[in-house]
């Protein structure tokens, strides 16, 4: 799976921050994450950018949230596939591959055929960028404030 990097502005004065204080930056960059969960939550659509076929691949984001990071991601395990696309699949221990259609009938086939990549990651964390920005930012005057306090 390829890895989407998400840029933080005034990352390296946050950091110095965190480093001189961490008892006061700590709490309020954890608090910064994990209200990322809403915006990404926000801009993860139906259609746009969240290819809809029947409905699984939206449902199964989630958001994981650890020590100064979280994790939005989908679930489904088949949404490699779809962000990345895939070639034509063969079978491994039978002749047949064998799935049922959405008209409810199965059908068998010697191999399926290539499926074109849907970037939707990349898409989302674009549209989420700016808001995404605007949280830290905000965090970084927090920080600043409180350790503004502190040294008068």
């Amino acid at each position: 799976m390829a890895l989407v990097e998400v840029e933080i502005k005034n990352l390296r004065a946050l950091t110095q921050s965190f480093q001189r204080y961490p008892k006061i930056a700590e709490p309020v960059l954890q608090r910064a994450v994990d209200a990322t969960q809403a915006i990404f939550a926000k801009h993860t659509l139906k259609d746009d950018p969240v290819p809809w076929r029947t409905g699984n691949l939206l449902h199964s984001f989630r958001f994981q949230s650890g020590k100064l990071q979280g994790r939005w991601f989908p679930t489904a395990r088949y949404a490699p596939f779809v962000e990345f696309g895939r070639g034509y699949v063969y079978p491994r221990q039978k002749k047949m591959l064998s799935w049922v259609n959405p008209g409810g009938q199965r059908v068998f086939a010697k191999f399926s055929r290539p499926a074109k990549a849907r970037p939707f990651i990349q898409q989302i964390i674009e549209k989420s960028q700016k808001d995404v920005q605007n949280i830290f930012r905000q965090a970084g005057d927090i920080i600043i404030r409180e350790i503004g306090k502190l040294t008068k």
